[in-house]
């Protein structure tokens, strides 16, 4: 019998249910992601890196934009997930300090257990497609917003409480995690989980101790 080595043609590719496709068009995906940056991922690219035809791709996603889309889509909601196991549901009785550098480790914690995921997720807005950057403003919003929520409610006992621009507050915790998640997939060496908790630590603790 020849083999497909021996002919050069391209293995056959086991047969998978569509689902089941689907979702490893998309892992390739977020390696070419990982491996290559977005700008790597094509029809493809993706083709080659699952050793199928480029119908089989076309079979699932319309063009690259396609691909990313729905697979930041799904990294995103998974990311979502992880965030919210971290954000406390219940404040009564809570610490602000205790409670806002558990957030950070938690994040910290997930962002280093799922490196894949996060490289896309932390990716800049300008590197991916319109539909991905607007859903990916549309889940920061809701981050923000439960963070300034989980803020407001620590703040409500505080004289001037007022004065103090909680939406641009929160605006700011989540871009310096989102910068430290940076830091810790591109130089986990130098900027271990550990670190970057205790400086947010640090700075929860200065602005509440100003509060005071």
């Amino acid at each position: 019998m020849t083999s497909s080595a021996a002919t050069g043609k391209r293995p056959y590719a086991p047969r998978m249910a569509p689902a089941e496709r689907r979702e490893q068009l998309l892992d390739a995906a977020l390696e070419i992601i990982n491996t290559d940056g977005v700008a790597a991922v094509s029809v493809d690219g993706v083709a080659k890196a699952c050793g199928v035809t480029r119908p089989v791709v076309y079979g699932q996603f319309t063009d690259a934009d396609h691909i990313l889309r729905d697979l930041l889509h799904r990294e995103g909601e998974r990311a979502l997930a992880q965030i919210t196991e971290v954000l406390p549901a219940d404040l009564a009785d809570a610490d602000p300090i205790d409670t806002f550098t558990q957030v950070a480790q938690g994040f910290f914690a997930a962002v280093t257990a799922s490196p894949q995921r996060w490289r896309s997720i932390l990716l800049p807005v300008d590197g991916v497609p319109p539909a991905v950057r607007k859903y990916k403003r549309r889940t920061e919003a809701a981050v923000r917003a439960r963070i300034a929520e989980i803020t407001r409610w620590f703040l409500r006992d505080q004289p001037d409480a007022e004065t103090v621009d909680v939406d641009l507050l929160a605006h700011l915790l989540l871009t310096a995690m989102q910068e430290g998640g940076r830091l810790v997939l591109d130089d986990p060496g130098t900027y271990p989980p550990e670190r970057l908790t205790a400086m947010a630590r640090f700075m929860v603790e200065t602005f509440f101790s100003h509060e005071h």
